[in-house]
């Protein structure tokens, strides 16, 4: 499910909408032979696909110097960061045996406190909504909409594998690939693929609940010289994906690390898109729950949640 209220804008734009053929995924595999894409303006109908505008010079980028928290324990991996506009003032990740590395407020005060700030100083908060973990996506959305509530700031949901993408592609350049994967359990994972245009954005295709094998065909299967993949591979998984598609990247577990502070810097960009509206509540921040039964729906960038 897509929540109201959530969008999927990255740091710069406007919110153009880049709509996929809906042929392009078929049984967890892409189809490199319907791989057009088409683009309009503005929101659009059902099936149309995200797009994140990365920032051509973010020096000239007014993001303003409120604080913002953002939290993301989808998965086995946790993370929180706080930002001063575009600045990472503190910012923390782990490895954890449980989903979300048992995620508490403390953890945030610690951050703020670094810096000489309060949980009551903030303005903004921004949460990864999943796919992930059931228990790791509650604990984080749970926290997020404590502090929104009690604070009355605004909350802003981010799919967790789109902020992957962004970080894994941050550098990357027009033609390239992101498959951002994260752990789905059970010798499963959720699969996002992303692709960077002409104009610097990334198109989002819906998210896949996949197995290793459907993975590796998935990523051979796309026509795309740089195919860039990350997230959380184990060493077994990175071997057979390079089997799979010789010349691809496959991250090292550093660069893979998911980072709260690109789910910072898209809960930015979203607030900015909605400058002059007014913040839906943080009840309609909804978790993004994908299963093999429940596969991913792909999304229009505007903010107001039309799909």
């Amino acid at each position: 499910m897509v929540p109201t209220g959530f969008a999927r804008l990255y740091v710069q734009g406007s919110g153009r909408t880049i709509c996929p053929k809906m042929s392009n995924i078929s049984d967890g595999q892409l189809n490199p032979e319907s791989m057009e894409m088409a683009s309009e303006q503005g929101a659009n109908s059902s099936g149309a696909s995200s797009v994140g505008e990365r920032s051509a010079g973010w020096w000239d980028d007014d993001a303003g110097t409120d604080l913002l928290l953002a939290i993301d324990s989808s998965s086995r991996t946790g993370s929180l960061a706080v930002l001063r506009g575009q600045y990472v003032l503190a910012e923390a990740s782990w490895t954890a045996t449980g989903p979300g590395g048992a995620l508490h407020l403390g953890y945030a005060e610690l951050l703020l406190q670094s810096h000489g700030y309060r949980v009551a100083d903030l303005k903004a908060v921004a949460v990864a909504i999943g796919p992930g973990s059931f228990t790791g996506i509650r604990a984080g959305l749970s926290l997020g909409q404590g502090l929104a509530s009690a604070l009355d700031v605004p909350l802003v949901g981010i799919s967790t594998l789109e902020a992957l993408a962004w970080q894994l592609g941050c550098t990357a350049k027009s033609g390239d690939f992101i498959c951002a994967v994260v752990s789905a359990g059970r010798g499963l994972v959720h699969l996002g693929l992303s692709e960077v245009t002409g104009s610097g954005s990334f198109v989002h295709r819906p998210p896949l609940t996949v197995t290793a094998d459907e993975l590796c065909a998935s990523v051979a299967a796309i026509p795309n010289e740089c195919v860039i993949v990350g997230g959380e591979i184990e060493p077994d998984l990175a071997r057979q994906i390079v089997a799979a598609r010789p010349g691809l990247t496959v991250a090292n577990p550093v660069t893979g690390q998911r980072r709260a502070a690109y789910v910072a810097m898209a809960g930015l960009a979203l607030l900015r898109a909605r400058s002059g509206a007014e913040n839906p509540g943080p009840e309609s921040v909804q978790p993004v729950y994908l299963n093999r039964e429940n596969p991913g729906r792909a999304t229009t960038s505007g903010w107001s949640g039309e799909r």
